[in-house]
């Protein structure tokens, strides 16, 4: 049986500038996983985006697509997919002003394009972009989108103007080129719900770190929200404790303020 469970955002989080798990970080994994806690990975990224990191670590749980998949110990529990006819819509508008959208299921990803928005995109986060295929959709269930808009007022105003027209789906800003678009009502913290109806985590204190936007839901779902000390200042507002920066052991230091390790 599990003491606790500990959820984690990936970026600026448990990850370093280099998108590696830093070795005090990964001694605190284990340290969690010999005192019977369970860590589970929280992100907006896919599953298939994370067999590094849980090669890295022996982490096998997770919530990703900012909840639209959710995995316990490997296993696929929930997906939440994104229905064709919204995503036609959807695929349309943004064609219509030559916005550029990525497509994820939790196996594979596609582009409808590359612009420099994409390209930026992928180089923040150290990977290669997707393949282009706009037809993507027709072949594999999705659970998040990325659209590209940049974080300026001209980005932010379109995207204002598609989170009024697609009242269906949930937006978070989550990095400097792109929002995250899910269904309506998923969240990181939906998926930690989800995740903690399964028999064997029914009852167990949780924690959950994190830093962005998109980390709201989750800290706020958990018994104990941590913000990393880089976090943005709404993100640190409602959280139960702020810890360190992910540079100076932020997450040791809080696992170990909690008596977790």
């Amino acid at each position: 049986m599990y003491k606790a469970v500990v959820f984690f955002d990936l970026d600026q989080t448990l990850l370093n500038d280099e998108k590696q798990v830093p070795p005090e970080n990964v001694k605190a994994l284990k340290a969690l996983e010999a005192n019977d806690v369970l860590p589970v990975i929280a992100t907006g990224r896919s599953y298939y985006e994370l067999a590094d990191i849980m090669a890295a670590t022996g982490i096998r749980s997770a919530i990703t697509a900012n909840g639209g998949d959710v995995f316990l110990n490997g296993e696929h529990i929930f997906q939440s997919v994104i229905g064709e006819p919204q995503l036609v819509r959807f695929l349309n508008a943004t064609a219509a002003q030559d916005i550029q959208v990525a497509m994820y299921s939790s196996e594979a990803s596609a582009l409808t394009g590359y612009d420099q928005l994409t390209t930026d995109n992928y180089a923040q986060v150290h990977q290669t972009p997707p393949p282009i295929n706009p037809k993507y959709y027709q072949e594999a269930a999705l659970s998040l989108l990325l659209i590209f808009l940049p974080w300026n007022q001209t980005g932010d105003q379109l995207g204002k103007q598609f989170i009024q027209d697609f009242p269906e789906l949930t937006f978070y800003r989550n990095s400097h080129f792109s929002f995250d678009v899910v269904n309506h009502g998923i969240s990181k913290g939906s998926g930690m719900s989800i995740l903690l109806n399964q028999p064997a985590l029914r009852g167990v204190p949780t924690y959950a770190f994190g830093d962005g936007y998109n980390d709201i839901p989750l800290l706020q779902a958990a018994d104990t929200g941590i913000a990393m000390g880089n976090a943005y200042s709404k993100v640190a507002a409602i959280a139960d404790y702020q810890t360190d920066d992910y540079r100076k052991n932020g997450i040791p230091n809080a696992l170990a303020h909690f008596n977790l390790i």
